[in-house]
Parts: structure tokens; sequence; C-alpha cells
């Protein structure tokens, strides 16, 4: 009689057959140590984000910002690859594909996320973002790419509502003058969310770093146009040295370091653990500003982040059905699968 656990041959949501040429493989119930390690510094690094985005956004308009993150980001990808001669040609299947992600990752996202931030501010941002694990979580699953389970989706709802608890305590309100924004950011987080999903194949054929680049430069292209009466106008001397700090390092730190990560660790891991385990990032944020402020945490924001600390224990140490695509296999994408 075959030892085989009978859940890694399962196809994956529902019953539903993987697409030609994918396989469903059973990941282990946690995560191996440097996978572990690779989360630990994606969280650290994208605790400081908001902090960065609102000292960037004081002085560089929304679409301007996004052309210049991306910019310094596929400039700094470029070399590194050349440097290691790891540059990869994408095939012209993928072009469309890549088109799409490049068009959601830049242009929309960032409009979306800096003006979001402007309109209303970080702690919005977060909370918008905190949703991230569940709308990975139903978008993975639509996609095949994981099976829907309790753990999954009882891990990702139980992080966004540790995060939300967080984010009402700390005076989070909902007035009418921030609903324009609060809907630029619900958008930045529908738009990162399916980068999240849909980028996987891509870094699993192409390598993290491969992708990131040609994702960035189709977006900076697509966004150029759109950025110019802005460079134009902007009064570039006038740009305080915090504003060029808290750009570089969204775009280095965030995104060329923090994206990697990202997709390093989704091509490794499922995207709902992945998403559900970055949300740690706000409660970071939080500590850091009370260690500078040499204030106590609050009984909500235990609660809160006990809730977090729980979903991330389902998601890290519960097992999981994901879809490896093999790197000879069909094209990885279709537009019309958007």
């Amino acid at each position: 009689m075959s030892s085989e656990n009978p859940d890694s041959i399962a196809p994956p949501c529902g019953g539903v057959q993987p697409p030609a040429g994918e396989v469903p493989v059973a990941v282990p119930h946690g995560p191996k140590p440097v996978d572990l390690s690779a989360l630990l510094l994606l969280t650290l690094l994208t605790s400081f984000t908001a902090i960065a985005v609102q000292y960037a956004v004081k002085s560089f308009p929304p679409i301007l910002g996004g052309v210049l993150r991306f910019g310094i980001a596929a400039l700094v990808i470029l070399i590194f690859l050349m440097w290691k001669k790891d540059l990869r040609r994408i095939a012209r299947r993928d072009y469309k594909f890549l088109a799409l992600l490049g068009m959601f990752c830049v242009p929309i996202n960032q409009i979306a996320f800096f003006q979001g931030v402007a309109w209303a501010n970080a702690s919005h941002a977060a909370m918008m973002y905190a949703n991230t694990p569940v709308i990975v979580t139903i978008m993975a699953c639509l996609r095949r790419i994981e099976r829907w389970s309790a753990a999954v989706i009882t891990g990702a709802v139980l992080a966004t509502a540790g995060v939300l608890t967080i984010l009402i305590q700390s005076g989070l309100h909902l007035s009418g003058t921030y609903f324009r924004g609060d809907l630029m950011l619900l958008l930045a987080t529908v738009t990162w969310s399916g980068y999240l999903v849909y980028s996987r194949p891509f870094n699993q054929r192409y390598g993290s770093l491969n992708c990131q680049l040609w994702v960035f430069v189709i977006g900076t292209m697509m966004s150029i146009p759109i950025a110019m009466p802005d460079a134009l106008a902007l009064h570039w001397h006038t740009i305080a040295p915090t504003a060029w700090a808290g750009l570089l390092y969204i775009s280095v730190g965030i995104a060329v370091v923090g994206f990697f990560l990202f997709n390093w660790s989704i091509t490794r891991q499922p995207p709902s653990r992945v998403a559900t385990f970055s949300n740690a990032a706000y409660p970071l944020t939080l500590i850091w500003e009370a260690i500078l402020t040499h204030s106590l945490p609050t009984v909500w924001f235990l609660l809160g982040s006990a809730l977090l600390l729980t979903g991330m224990v389902f998601t890290l140490y519960r097992p999981h059905h994901v879809v490896e695509i093999p790197e000879e296999s069909a094209p990885v994408g279709d537009p019309a699968d958007l």
C-alpha cells in the first residue's frame, strides 16, 4: 500500500484540474530556514515603506514618482544582471502578458498608491493593504495556483483582522475628505495583489530579477508620456534631501530588494503565505514609532498583533497545495486570463 499522502496529488481549487503542463505540488508544513529568513527581511524592509513614501510625496507628483522609482530600480537591476551575465531574453509569446503586468505594476498601481497617500495618509494605505492576504488568497485559488482550504482562508482573515484592529485603535478615521484617497488605495491594493499572483509563473520561468526588470521597463515606458508634463513643471532644485532619500529607499530598498524577496519567496512558497506574512510590516512600523516616542503599546495593539501572529502561524505551518510551472511548458499566461 502506498505511503504517499493523497493530498499531494489532489487537484487544486475544489477538484479543478490544473492547466496543461502545470503540476500540483504539496508544500511542506513549514518554510525552510532560508525562506523564513527571506520573509523576515522582507517584513523589516517594508515596515519603513510608509515613512519613506510620506517624504517622497511631498515633492514628487504621483506618476512622476512612480516613473522615477521604477526607472531607478530597472537601471540597478539591469546593471546587476549584466555584471552577473544573467540577462535573459523573454519569449515573444509572453510579451503581451508582461505588458499587462507592467501596466498594473507601474502606471496604475503607482498613480493609485502615491495619489492615495497624498489624499489620505499612510495609515489609510496600511488599512487597504491589510486586505492583501485575503485578495491574494482568492486570486490564487481562482487562478488555480492554490487550493481552497480552511487553513489558508483562516490565516488570511485572521491576519487582516489583526492589522485592521491595530489601525482602528490607532485613531483611524473615515471622514469624507479621505474618500477619494481610500478609493485610490483600494485600487492600488487590488493591482498589487494581482501582480503578486500573476507574476508567479514568470518568476519561475525567467527568475525573479529578470521578471522584475522587464515588468519595470515596460511599465516605466508606458508612464513616461504621462509623467512628462510633471517633470517639465517640477522645480527640481527645490526638492528636499529627505524626499530624495525617501524615493531612493522605495526604489532600491523596496522596488529592487523588496520586490525580489517577494518574487523569490512566491516561487518557493504559496502566494497567500507570503502576502499574509508581509502584513506584519505595519505593526512593526508602530513599534518603531513607540520606541522613538517612548510610548507603551495599548491592549488593542496587543490583541491585533496576537490575531496577526495567529494568522501567520496558520499560513506558515499548515500544508498548501500549489502549482509549479515547468520552464519548458506552454506560455505562462494568456491576457484573456485576467
